[in-house]
């Protein structure tokens, strides 16, 4: 629509469509980038990765769309590392810090903690070629602590509908 305010006569100076146009151009861009941001952590497809598939470990793969309506698959190979966000829309976040709990409060997950200075790839995004796109790695730090980080373009927030749980 913001040609049709320059070529349809009227009696508003050149300086008055200016300013309708960039309204318009700006309220459109950024009421589209709010529907992407609103809509980029809901999980359309779920699946478990299985123990035997994912190494011994139980994880999840989740499948977001992007604003164009591309795929994108997320595997968490460790579902441990997904924790309760706070940000608005999502249920879900990968982490920036980690800790794990003492051997002597649950060992088993204790024991997924690597050595300190040890990295981990916790997370990876996949396009919809299957081409890995970004991944959230960990470092290991002192007594089960880590510190992520992510590289490349990593999908971190999760919101799953009931429905697909």
């Amino acid at each position: 629509m913001a040609p049709f305010l320059f070529i349809v006569e009227s009696s508003l100076p050149i300086s008055a469509r200016i300013f309708l146009t960039a309204t318009a151009v700006s309220t459109s861009g950024i009421s589209t980038a709010l529907v992407g941001w609103c809509g980029s952590p809901y999980v359309v497809d779920l699946r478990p990765l299985t123990q035997t598939e994912n190494g011994g470990v139980e994880g999840i793969e989740m499948t977001t769309l992007t604003l164009t309506l591309k795929k994108l698959t997320t595997r968490v190979y460790d579902a441990d590392f997904l924790v309760e966000t706070s940000r608005p829309f999502a249920k879900w976040e990968l982490p920036l810090e980690i800790q794990l709990p003492p051997p002597e409060e649950d060992a088993m997950t204790a024991g997924k903690a690597g050595a300190p200075g040890e990295e981990e790839t916790v997370a990876e995004t996949l396009n919809d070629r299957g081409e890995v796109i970004g991944q959230w790695i960990v470092k290991w730090g002192e007594g089960g602590t880590g510190s992520c980080r992510g590289t490349g373009k990593v999908s971190r927030y999760f919101n799953v509908h009931e429905e697909l749980l």
